[in-house]
């Protein structure tokens, strides 16, 4: 979610606040359903983001999410990952120490999200090809770590120019799930079994239905994001939550050339992508790492629009300022505003009905 200019209007009081004493807030960039994300300077002089909890949300369950998204970021270093420098607690002035608030303190991008740029003009095929990629990459380094990402969507993907080339960051771990207790300790229970939690345009099917997921469900949530990245355009395109949640259940895969005028892609290109959205888990990639070890395997272009030859990337249009891409979103089922879907809650009586339908199904086919 691309940070907004603060308003000129509303002051807000914490800019000027010293926060952990290392980082003197500047400007409030942008507020998302956790956190509030400010510019700031840290002390050697250097800009970045900071990001607070928000203190009227801020149960147990909350600052558990926001700590587990802290250090799963902080953890994970990868050039397709956003940074994450610094986090911890504290409690700004005239506030009890056992108030204090969580922080995370990130670099500070300028450009866009994925899912923007794709709505604006959706990039030639082996520029998007490139990207999905470069989030690939970010994702089996997870994978590869033991973390789950379990919210993948063109929204929760920052996009900057260097210079040269597009630089795609994975962002929003808010949903992380761990699942090498070794590594990161025993996971405590966030939410009952059965609740659903993410972004309906790109669930998958258990995702969807509340079951277990693991990597396999990442996969799936990537490859959405990957033919969105080819033809601007979602496989499923309907007018309700209900509609979708069907269509991952039982709708097959549209090819990728219908979705988009001109469009060719290799035979491979198109398996790699129908596996990756396979309803079943167990006909899909094992992980990120082994459906990215499939598309490095393609040969160049693997993807095109006929008719026209590959034209480079032009630099982002340098914003008016800052940007901050670690916003959070609700982590509900949501979905963006830039796009038709119509969400309406699941709790509803008609749409339990229709969601204890839909999870028939699904185990019918697994």
């Amino acid at each position: 979610m691309n940070a907004t200019a603060p308003s000129a209007s509303k002051p807000d009081p914490m800019v000027g606040q010293i926060v952990a004493g290392k980082y003197r807030l500047d400007a409030k960039l942008g507020a998302g359903a956790m956190g509030t994300v400010y510019r700031a300077t840290d002390a050697r002089g250097a800009l970045c983001a900071v990001k607070i909890l928000q203190d009227e949300i801020a149960d147990d369950e909350t600052r558990e999410r926001f700590r587990r998204e802290a250090e799963a970021l902080f953890e994970l270093k990868h050039p397709n990952i956003l940074e994450v420098r610094d986090y911890g607690v504290w409690a700004p002035p005239g506030v009890d120490a056992q108030r204090s608030t969580p922080y995370l303190v990130m670099e500070l991008l300028q450009g866009r999200t994925l899912e923007e740029m794709v709505v604006e003009h959706t990039p030639d095929p082996q520029t998007g090809l490139e990207l999905g990629k470069q989030v690939l990459r970010g994702l089996a380094h997870a994978h590869k770590a033991g973390v789950l990402h379990r919210d993948l969507k063109t929204e929760n993907v920052f996009v900057t120019w260097d210079g040269q080339h597009w630089v795609a960051k994975l962002l929003d771990f808010g949903l992380v799930k761990f699942t090498d207790d070794k590594k990161w300790g025993p996971a405590k229970k966030l939410t009952m079994q059965g609740a659903v939690f993410g972004s309906p345009a790109y669930m998958s099917p258990e995702q969807a239905t509340g079951t277990p997921v693991d990597a396999r469900s990442d996969v799936y949530s990537f490859g959405i994001m990957l033919f969105e990245m080819l033809t601007g355009s979602w496989p499923f395109e309907v007018e309700s939550q209900h509609e979708m949640l069907k269509a991952h259940l039982l709708e097959p895969v549209p090819p990728l050339s219908t979705k988009r005028e001109g469009l060719t892609v290799l035979p491979a290109l198109e398996q790699i992508v129908q596996r990756a959205l396979a309803k079943k888990p167990s006909d899909r990639f094992a992980n990120a790492p082994e459906m990215l070890a499939a598309l490095e395997a393609l040969p160049t272009p693997a993807a095109w629009i006929s008719g026209l030859t590959h034209v480079p990337p032009q630099p982002i249009a340098p914003p008016p300022a800052m940007h901050a891409p670690a916003m959070d979103h609700a982590h509900e089922a949501d979905a963006s505003p830039t796009k038709s879907l119509a969400i309406l809650g699941i709790a509803a009586g008609v749409g339990v009905l229709v969601l204890l339908v839909l999870v028939a199904a699904f185990f019918a086919l697994r």
